[in-house]
C-alpha cells in the first residue's frame, strides 16, 4: 500500500537544495580550491594541484563512506549551528599530501591500500584543517561559517560517523576536490550541513558582480597613439566686428572693415569649435603664424560673455 508522505516530510523535500540552481556555490568551490592550494603550497616542499571537481547533495550513510574508501575525516563545528561539517578523504589523500610535504614529484602512483601511518595522519590532519580555514575565508562575505575542528577520525570512519551523527542531521551539500602531485592523486569531500546552506538560497542563486576588467597596457597605449593622430581643425580668429544685415548687404569689393582689435591684441585659437588658447600673430619668412600665450578657462570665458551682454 502506498501512503501519502506526511507534511513534515513534504516540507523537508521542498527545502532540499538543487545544486545546479545555485551557480554561486560552484564559484565558491573554485575559489575554495585556489585558496586551499595557496595555503598548502606555502609550507609544502613541492607544490600540489587542488581542483574543485563537483557539487552535489547527499544523505549520509556509513556504508557509502566505506564504499568511497574514506580513510580519514575531520569533524568540524560552528558556534551558531548544532550540525557538524565533515571533511573526508580517501586513502590516497594521505600519500599525496605527504609526498608534497617531503618534496616528492608524485612519480609513484599510490594504490590506496596502505594503512594510515602516523606521518600520513599528521599531514592529512594539517591539510584537512587548511581546507576548513580557507573555507571559512571563502564563505565569509556570503555566509560566515566560523568552523573549528572538533575531532579527527581515522580508519572505520563510516562506522564512527554513524554513531556520531544524529539521524535528523544527515543531509549535506558536498564539495568534491581533487588534490594531486604528479601521478599521485587523492580525493577530498567537504560536506556542509544542508540546514546551514538552505536558508541562504537567494545569496547562492546569483553570481557576484564581475570585477572591473584589467586594461591591457599595450592596447591602451596603442589606442592613445591612434587618438593622437586623429585629424583636428584648428582656427585662429584675428578679430570680430558687429554690424547690421543692411550693412552686410551693401558691402563692396575693396571696402575696409575696422576690427575691434589692436596690433598687439591676442587672437583666439579654436579647436573643433571649442575656444582653447589665446596667442599673438607673427610671421616666419613667407608664412603667418600664431604663438600661444595662454590657455582659455571655459568658466572665465562664460562669465565674461555674460558680463559683456
Amino acid at each position: 500500500m502506498i501512503t501519502e508522505p506526511g507534511i513534515s516530510e513534504r516540507l523537508r523535500s521542498a527545502a532540499r537544495l538543487e545544486p545546479e540552481r545555485f551557480p554561486r556555490l560552484k564559484v565558491l568551490g573554485t575559489q575554495w580550491a585556489e585558496a586551499a592550494a595557496a595555503k598548502l603550497n606555502a609550507t609544502y616542499a613541492s607544490p600540489v594541484q587542488v581542483e574543485f571537481a563537483a557539487l552535489s547533495t547527499f544523505v549520509f550513510s556509513g556504508q557509502a563512506m566505506e564504499i568511497a574508501e574514506t580513510q580519514i575525516a575531520l569533524v568540524m563545528r560552528a558556534p551558531q549551528w548544532r550540525e557538524q561539517a565533515l571533511l573526508a578523504a580517501d586513502a590516497r589523500f594521505a600519500d599525496t599530501v605527504s609526498e608534497a610535504a617531503f618534496g616528492g614529484d608524485g612519480r609513484t602512483v599510490s594504490d590506496g591500500k596502505r594503512s594510515l601511518t602516523s606521518v600520513g595522519k599528521f599531514f592529512s590532519d594539517n591539510a584537512l584543517r587548511a581546507f576548513g580555514e580557507t573555507g571559512n575565508a571563502v564563505f565569509a562575505d556570503v555566509l560566515p561559517l566560523n568552523m573549528v575542528p572538533d575531532r579527527l577520525l581515522a580508519e572505520s570512519v563510516g562506522e564512527k560517523l554513524e554513531a556520531l551523527l544524529p539521524p535528523d542531521n544527515r543531509n549535506f551539500v558536498e564539495f568534491r576536490f581533487r588534490i594531486s602531485i604528479g601521478r599521485c592523486e587523492g580525493a577530498l569531500r567537504v560536506a556542509l550541513p544542508e540546514a546551514v546552506i538552505a536558508p541562504h538560497k537567494r545569496k547562492f542563486a546569483t553570481l557576484p558582480e564581475a570585477a572591473p576588467s584589467i586594461v591591457d597596457e599595450a592596447w591602451a597605449k596603442g589606442l592613445e597613439a591612434s587618438v593622437q593622430k586623429a585629424d583636428m581643425q584648428v582656427r585662429a580668429f584675428l578679430g570680430e566686428h558687429k554690424t547690421t544685415l543692411g550693412d552686410v548687404a551693401s558691402f563692396q569689393v575693396g571696402q575696409t572693415i575696422a576690427l575691434d582689435v589692436l596690433v598687439d591684441s591676442l587672437l583666439v585659437v579654436e579647436c573643433e569649435g571649442q575656444r582653447m588658447f589665446r596667442g599673438r600673430m607673427g610671421r616666419s619668412r613667407d608664412n603667418y603664424m600664431v604663438r600661444i600665450e595662454e590657455t582659455i578657462d571655459p568658466t572665465e570665458e562664460f562669465i565674461d560673455d555674460i558680463l559683456a551682454d
